[in-house]
């Protein structure tokens, strides 16, 4: 079967990114959509495109659109462009993506929109690309324009290249283009890291770190097609974190959150095993398993390869204890968690701490049962294997695959971890080597409305709280704070905020410790 072709070249400028972009004889009728594009994406904005900056055109000339807005989810708002008339032969779409302007107040989020920086530019194609609304493989072409000596890079590879694709795998697709820096300085082999900026810490030492993590979760995972790019962008705001899609990751850093190759190691590796862990079906049904398995593989297999030690591994577990056992949240319904997921940062985190600690507890129940013979590895390697050949496996399948393992009580046992029920594995759930004990910890209060953070006023202050106590005060303008993102992530450490009231700016600082709470930790045994 001959696939239809679909030719797509970008032009990097310096306000945004130029597309354009031939489908061949794609048939739309009145009415169908041209294409469409987020206007919100996990919370992201997309690119601002209108109907007056699409120029579509067919065998006839140019094609009047009508614009509308489909019905939102709590992940998507998508505006779609539809012809007023049945198209002829092949049609061209063109049109300037702005790229999204961003300061120090910028919210911290998932890295999907498209910015310039350092004479370049970079983003996923999600938050820039207005693609047809299909499902079939194109026959796809990508050319660069107008690089000057640049380079143009994308998940699928570097520079001009030829693929299968989707639009949709188009869409999750990181893209940069300019001026840009490379590990290593010449393909060579699987893996390759790029950057505009040169970052304040040491990125040829961060980029082997990813390499050795690629490379034993590529042998654990048994990766068919070894083929993994790392894209790294500068925020000019607080905060650092990742973001992955297929083959690729890109994470961000900032000047005033310098990390360190060893800061970014959970990191790194928690965004390299999106590679291959994932359920079919919605985010809110699924985020358990994707952000659990990330969790339980970027520290079990770095433990496993000799990449950390015994002390590190357990640092690892214990962070994450204590950011599940102390989350206000962790009590919310799988359901209820997806609501707030783009709206709180503390929500975001449930997913993680929830699939982490049902992961470790589920492996603990299967190697028991089996007699040491089996573990979680058998069933995330099964659901992998039938991915690959081409079945949909989502929480029903998955269900089948434990209660085959512990019987009826396993469903018992997901129930309850759906509806926020404290996971509390057994004390030699990490092995014999290691053992469980009871501690106290705080929860960590910020002391007013954590959307405060990104309005930059201070909102519901909290009568007698830590930070009432310091000096803040309803409707302070904070200059400058931590992100939502680190004070969810957060282990009570003081924070400094600084506040503008009237003609006077001032610092305060302060823990935002709150009530303490039982919480567990492993040691060894």
């Amino acid at each position: 079967m001959t696939l239809p072709t679909l030719s797509i070249a970008l032009s990097p400028q310096p306000t945004g990114m130029g597309v354009e972009y031939v489908l061949q004889s794609p048939a739309i009728p009145a009415g169908q959509p041209i294409c469409r594009l987020p206007v919100v994406v996990v919370g992201i904005p997309g690119a601002s495109v209108r109907t007056g900056d699409l120029h579509v055109t067919d065998e006839l000339g140019e094609l009047v659109l009508h614009e509308e807005d489909e019905p939102p989810t709590p992940s998507f708002s998508y505006r779609r462009w539809c012809a007023t008339r049945d198209t002829v032969g092949d049609v061209k779409v063109s049109y300037v993506a702005p790229a999204r302007a961003v300061d120090a107040a910028t919210r911290n989020g998932p890295l999907f929109d498209l910015r310039a920086e350092a004479g370049g530019l970079h983003g996923a194609g999600v938050s820039f690309l207005a693609l047809p609304a299909t499902t079939h493989d194109y026959a796809t072409s990508l050319r660069w324009r107008g690089l000057a000596g640049g380079l143009g890079i994308t998940g699928f590879g570097e520079g001009d290249v030829d693929f299968t694709a989707t639009a949709e795998s188009l869409a999750y697709c990181f893209y940069m283009a300019g001026p840009v820096h490379r590990y290593p300085t010449e393909p060579t082999g699987p893996f390759s890291m790029y950057w505009l900026t040169e970052p304040a810490f040491d990125v040829v030492s961060v980029a082997r770190r990813i390499e050795r993590i690629y490379r034993a979760m590529c042998d654990f995972f048994r990766e068919p097609e070894p083929r993994h790019r790392v894209f790294v962008r500068k925020h000019p705001y607080h905060g650092n974190g990742g973001t992955a899609l297929p083959r690729s990751f890109m994470f961000g850093w900032s000047e005033s959150d310098t990390p360190t190759a060893d800061s970014l190691a959970d990191l790194l590796a928690h965004e390299t095993a999106h590679n291959w862990p994932r359920l079919d079906g919605e985010h809110g049904e699924t985020a358990w398993y994707t952000e659990g398995t990330a969790e339980y593989y970027s520290i079990v297999l770095s433990h496993r390869a000799g990449l950390i030690d015994d002390g590190t591994f357990l640092e690892s577990i214990n962070e994450r204890a204590r950011s599940y056992y102390t989350n206000p949240l962790q009590t919310l319904t799988n359901a209820e968690a997806a609501e707030l997921f783009w709206k709180d940062q503390r929500a975001q985190r449930v997913p993680y701490g929830r699939g982490l600690f049902y992961l470790i507890d589920l492996n603990a129940k299967i190697f028991a049962a089996s007699g040491g013979r089996r573990s979680l590895d058998d069933l995330v390697i099964t659901v992998l294997d039938r991915q690959r050949a081409g079945e949909k496996v989502g929480v029903a399948e998955w269900l089948d695959l434990v209660t085959g393992e512990l019987g009826e009580g396993a469903r018992d046992d997901f129930a309850a971890m759906e509806a926020g029920e404290w996971i509390i594995p057994a004390p030699d759930a990490l092995g014999s080597r290691f053992t469980r004990e009871q501690t106290m910890e705080h929860i960590t209060a910020l002391g007013f409305d954590l959307a405060s953070l990104e309005t930059r006023t201070v909102t519901g202050l909290v009568a007698a709280s830590a930070a009432q106590r310091a000096g803040v005060r309803e409707g302070d303008v904070m200059i400058d704070a931590p992100g939502g993102s680190e004070i969810a992530k957060s282990a009570g450490d003081e924070i400094t905020l600084t506040i503008q009231r009237g003609d006077t700016t001032f610092q305060v600082r302060y823990v935002p410790r709150g009530d303490a709470v039982p919480c567990f930790r492993w040691t060894p045994a």
